[in-house]
């Protein structure tokens, strides 16, 4: 990206008009755009000829011929894409399968087809944005690992921190997490309780499954006391989403005491990274589920809507049949003068004539309800 803002954006999408209308859109906007109707034939070597510049966000149509956007997103991350690059899944499928096998590949956002051009390209900044801050912490997680490791590279126990780095994010909730805390303790002979704060009510977990009288409290204490505070034996270390208390730390080993210091603060670094994107992961599920809810409950409103308009339409038509039949019938049996009976029937046509513009009126109203609701789920089809 350079200093202005301006995104080097590599473009997939096989429906030429399409692609002209985004590629002009974005170029208007200052982005630069390199635009192919298809996986080329030479291949990564043919996109890095034809940019000669590191793309910052792809956008990627899923249907397109020789090769589709789910395995076009896999070859890319492995072969040309930096960590940094976003990827921008476009398509006209909705089913949550083609949405989260998208993401499964590498995406990072799916947008559906009809494309809106602002919204692309408001999506375009997020995602770069997004990618830039991820990238910026690993890189500083990265440079803290690196000193830690320098400083331990003879440490037995730098595997079983590597091992609890990676398997951190094997976890799928804050009781996996806790177990996972334990177990890499476990390994360095400590006892543990952990609490995470990413709720109203604190969750709590110990390693024993006790719930001591006031650890907890002794534990929400010790947050005004800094990243790691130790007393006796007891050490408190406090992150932003979590703190934990290690009971037995050995106090009368100098050494290792000071070794210990160091690789908890080092085991731990990363876990607020993981705790942020669990609760990411979790508000995402909640926001799908509360939009397919709120979609059902449309989609049946106007299929019940729909039906009773059919039933409606064949009632009042049944009545003025009936009613016009009951009427020439009963008339006949009535000694009127002609001239009476076509004032009669002209006031009982100007009735139903009436009577059928307010209902026709009616059906106009309820297929504008129709429409509203059809918009509205669209809307919430698209986010």
């Amino acid at each position: 990206m350079s200093e202005h803002g301006t995104l080097n954006v590599l473009y997939f999408e096989d429906d030429l008009a399409n692609a002209q209308l985004v590629t002009d859109y974005l170029k208007q906007h200052h982005h630069q755009v390199w635009h192919f109707p298809e996986y080329p034939q030479g291949g990564i070597a043919a996109i890095r000829d034809a940019m000669r510049i590191a793309p910052d966000i792809v956008i990627m149509d899923v249907n397109m011929p020789t090769m589709d956007g789910y395995q076009l997103c896999q070859l890319l991350r492995q072969e040309l894409l930096s960590d940094q690059c976003g990827v921008i899944f476009t398509s006209g499928l909705m089913l949550d399968e083609d949405i989260m096998r998208a993401y499964a590949a590498g995406a990072d956002d799916y947008l559906i087809k009809p494309l809106r051009l602002q919204e692309l390209l408001v999506k375009l900044q997020q995602v770069f944005k997004s990618r830039e801050r991820q990238a910026d912490v690993q890189m500083q997680a990265s440079t803290a690992m690196k000193l830690a490791f320098d400083a331990m590279r003879n440490s037995s126990e730098l595997g079983q921190i590597l091992r609890f780095q990676d398997s951190i994010h094997q976890a799928t909730d804050f009781k996996d997490l806790a177990i996972l805390c334990f177990g890499a303790l476990q390994g360095f002979d400590l006892s543990a309780s952990i609490v995470f704060l990413h709720e109203d009510q604190p969750i709590y977990y110990r390693d024993d499954g006790l719930v001591p009288p006031l650890e907890l409290d002794s534990m929400l204490a010790s947050r005004g006391k800094g990243r790691l505070f130790c007393w006796k034996q007891y050490a408190f270390l406090n992150y932003d989403l979590f703190s934990m208390l290690i009971r037995n730390m050995p106090i009368h080993e100098e050494d290792r005491y000071g070794v210990l210091k160091d690789q908890i603060c080092l085991l731990f670094n990363s876990l607020d990274i993981r705790i942020t994107t669990l609760l990411l992961e979790k508000s995402e599920q909640e926001k799908q589920k509360r939009i397919r809810t709120i979609s059902q409950v449309l989609a049946n409103i106007v299929l019940e809507m729909e039906q009773s308009n059919i039933a409606f339409s064949q009632q009042f038509e049944k009545i003025i049949q009936d009613m016009e039949t009951n009427l020439l019938a009963e008339m006949s049996q009535f000694n009127l003068l002609e001239a009476e009976e076509t004032i009669l029937m002209r006031r009982v046509e100007e009735a139903m004539m009436a009577a059928t513009q307010l209902f026709d009126s009616s059906l106009e109203r309820e297929v504008q309800h129709r429409s509203v609701m059809n918009k509205l789920l669209e809307k919430l089809s698209s986010t």
